[in-house]
């Protein structure tokens, strides 16, 4: 009879429980998470959210970001509660935001990675990382001959004659990450902008309505990759890396130049910044072929950062970086680099 009324009473835990157990068994099944979740029921459930949410102008996700404490405070205090039964309503919650984030998102987390999707993936050599550390340069310095009156000016992003996020949009719809191209996708611009930006944060998923959060004080150049990275992450890819590919992959492939731009000169950013960690002294020869104006491009990007450097972003850093491990990203938020690796497997050894 005991153990009738404690089943009855917690109903709710007991469910909670058996879920996320279920889901914990699921997520060291790589294949059976791409199957069965990422390519089938998180492709149903994102068409869905991102046909309702997507319809409304406002941020649904930051709205339900400022309420959930309000939320949450209603349901865990009553008056005349016990100490366990506050304790046992605290674990519901819990448990409650665990499943609802991994099967509306997270799972994704757990799928099989992009690379191994891909035929003759390998570990690249210092030479396969120059050649296409070299392809990106070539590429980065044609681009700004044409958008750049010479080549000590950096390529400006103002005034723009064009809609920078419909063409951001346009340019990863193309790709074959977008299954679904009737999906009107979309980017928000978050209404924590000032905020993330001394977190020092582009953007975001809110992993609860799937939306894509961009945060508007953002140096414009990084518009267009960040757009298409967050949108890689409504797409179902979670890994940083993965979402960086996707952001640098979609943006090169655009028509329009200013956003070629912005995609060449990050996944330079990215090699550059490897060729450094490898060989200081080739990092400087190569340096030395890059154009005074694309350097100025990311001296202006830095200095546009630098006005929200604070002491706490370092902190706030390293819990994104548990955030990550805690998810299947062993590198943490060093799993942003890992990009070099996607980048020079597709320049020189295959194509995914």
């Amino acid at each position: 009879m005991t153990t009738y009324l404690f089943l009855k009473k917690n109903k709710n835990l007991i469910i909670l429980f058996i879920f996320s157990l279920l889901i914990y068994i699921i997520k060291s099944k790589q294949e059976l998470v791409e199957k069965l979740y990422s390519t089938f029921f998180y492709e149903i459930i994102s068409n869905l959210s991102l046909t309702i949410v997507n319809k409304i102008s406002f941020s649904v996700g930051d709205i339900l970001y400022l309420i959930t404490p309000f939320l949450f405070y209603r349901f865990l205090i009553k008056k005349n509660q016990t100490r366990r039964r506050l304790l046992t309503k605290m674990i519901v919650a819990f448990l409650f935001f665990y499943v609802v984030f991994n099967l509306q998102w997270g799972l994704n987390y757990y799928r099989v990675p992009l690379k191994n999707k891909a035929n003759n993936y390998k570990s690249y050599s210092i030479n396969e990382l120059l050649e296409t550390t070299n392809f990106f340069i070539t590429k980065t310095n044609d681009l700004h001959n044409i958008l750049s009156i010479n080549d000590t000016i950096s390529v400006k992003y103002d005034n723009l004659n064009f809609d920078i996020e419909k063409e951001s949009i346009k340019s990863i719809k193309k790709t074959a990450f977008v299954k679904n191209k009737n999906l009107d996708l979309k980017i928000k611009k978050s209404i924590f902008s000032t905020p993330i930006s001394y977190m020092g944060f582009g953007g975001y998923i809110n992993p609860f309505t799937l939306e894509a959060q961009i945060n508007y004080n953002i140096p414009t150049i990084n518009v267009p990759t960040t757009i298409c990275h967050e949108i890689g992450h409504q797409l179902g890819y979670s890994a940083e890396d993965e979402a960086n590919y996707i952001g640098i992959i979609s943006t090169i492939k655009s028509e329009n130049k200013h956003i070629q731009y912005s995609g060449y000169s990050q996944g330079l950013k990215y090699l550059i910044n490897e060729i450094y960690i490898i060989d200081k002294k080739l990092y400087k020869q190569l340096l030395a072929t890059i154009k005074i104006g694309v350097l100025k491009n990311y001296k202006e990007a830095g200095e546009e950062w630098e006005k929200y450097d604070n002491p706490f972003e370092t902190y706030f850093k390293k819990v994104y970086d548990l955030f990550l491990k805690a998810n299947n990203q062993t590198k943490g938020i060093k799993s942003y680099n890992l990009v070099v690796d996607l980048l020079v497997n597709k320049y020189t050894n295959l194509e995914f």
